[in-house]
């Protein structure tokens, strides 16, 4: 499987299709997002995303029985960076698909009830998060404070008032420009398909001016600069959250996925099988690794037993000592990372969103299925271990915790973390 690329209308096409599978996935990407948002802008990338449904929703009667008569799923999802939206069925539902991706282009013509009625949505979904009492919203401020990284997606409810339909479809023209977005094919679609694909996208209007943005981010003073200070938020619950700085010039991408998969990803991650299996100590346990061109952050955040705050430290910093010194099992985490990427080609949309994201989206080696490891993950455990030595350090390290403010010894916690640079 070799991906494949047309242009049509100054819009890049690409596809990776399998004419063995049932299913397709058709995508548009957007780089739109938090990050690219100015202040009084907060959150217009993610009601941009909810109005195009109401839009297109209305050029069509009874819609969503349309979808169902076709097998289609139409979803999308709304990142700091970049808008997904998506388009997934049965093959012979692929010129419906289509059809309604090109719409996506269209001029927002609902009328105010349904712009506003769309806004309520997002207030309640605003609500419902409550994000600022968070400890990822507290951590998120810490990490990114004082830059695009740290503004929430969804906005602000204040901000979202003031946003206009004349607004939305000036952001519109602006995002779907050029240059700033494209189109994903996966499974199969069949050359028939594409062809009809690139005729119903030669007659879309698109922007010829591009918006100009890249997938680069600010960062403040304190990043790669850390003071190791433990940072507290008062709470009934007891809930971590650890991350890492990274520098691309000190670790691609690629080396970035792979530790990120050894560590916290899946049962077979060191910290997580030991935490949560070998010693269960913790209970809700997620972990995010977040990418940009030129830096990111690696951080697991986890619910832990009132007394045993100190003791899921030291067992992580041990763990993350262990990785800086080889001790891990790289051969089986190398052959686990190439098997979900050779298998995720039965799955249209996951592989969509794959290719897209590490192809087009991130300045990263991309995924080649031609190539040896896939032309991405031909690093050596050395190359690993050296990268982990310099993003696991204390100068890297922000610690946040959500608990009982007397509960927590932040002078011992503080200690404990002085064990990634002895």
């Amino acid at each position: 499987m070799r991906e494949q690329v047309f242009a049509v209308n100054g819009l890049q096409v690409y596809s990776l299709t399998n004419p063995n599978l049932k299913s397709f996935c058709l995508s548009l990407y957007v780089r739109a997002g938090s990050l690219f948002e100015c202040e009084n802008e907060s959150g217009i990338s993610h009601l941009f995303e909810h109005i195009v449904f109401r839009n297109i929703k209305a050029k069509y009667e009874r819609f969503y029985e349309q979808l169902a008569l076709h097998g289609l799923q139409f979803q999308a999802s709304t990142y700091k960076e970049f808008i997904r939206f998506y388009i997934t069925g049965p093959h012979h539902g692929f010129a419906f698909a289509a059809d309604i991706l090109c719409h996506i282009f269209d001029e927002i013509n609902i009328d105010s009830l349904a712009f506003e009625q769309e806004k309520k949505r997002i207030k309640a979904e605003i609500r419902e998060s409550d994000e600022k009492s968070s400890l990822d919203f507290f951590f998120n401020k810490i990490v990114w404070g004082g830059t695009q990284a740290e503004r929430s997606i969804l906005g602000t409810c204040k901000v979202l008032d003031r946003l206009s339909r004349k607004r939305v479809n000036s952001f519109r023209e602006r995002v779907l420009s050029v240059g700033n977005c494209f189109v994903y094919v996966t499974g199969n679609a069949g050359e028939n398909g594409l062809a009809l694909l690139k005729k119903k996208l030669a007659a879309v209007q698109i922007n010829q001016t591009p918006a100009g943005f890249t997938n680069t981010v600010c960062v403040n003073e304190r990043f790669f600069n850390r003071d190791g200070r433990v940072h507290i938020k008062n709470d009934y619950w007891h809930y971590m959250k650890i991350g890492f700085d990274i520098n691309t010039a000190d670790c691609s991408a690629e080396i970035a996925d792979f530790l990120y998969s050894v560590l916290f990803e899946d049962e077979k991650a060191m910290v997580y099988n030991y935490l949560s299996e070998d010693n269960p100590i913790v209970y809700s346990y997620s972990s995010t690794n977040e990418q940009y061109d030129n830096a990111g952050n690696l951080s697991l955040w986890f619910e832990v037993q009132e007394n045993k705050m100190d003791e899921a430290l030291q067992h992580i910093v041990a763990l993350l000592n262990d990785l800086k010194n080889g001790h891990f099992a790289f051969d089986a985490n190398l052959q686990s990372i190439l098997c979900y990427t050779e298998t995720e080609a039965d799955n249209p949309s996951g592989q969509n969103w794959t290719l897209a994201y590490y192809n087009h989206i991130l300045n990263t080696a991309p995924i080649d299925y031609t190539a040896p490891f896939f032309g991405r993950f031909a690093f050596t455990k050395e190359q690993v271990t050296e990268a982990a030595k310099k993003i696991f350090t204390t100068k890297n390290v922000t610690l946040a915790v959500k608990a009982k403010k007397k509960k927590v010894n932040a002078e011992t916690l503080e200690e404990i973390l002085k064990g990634l640079d002895g």
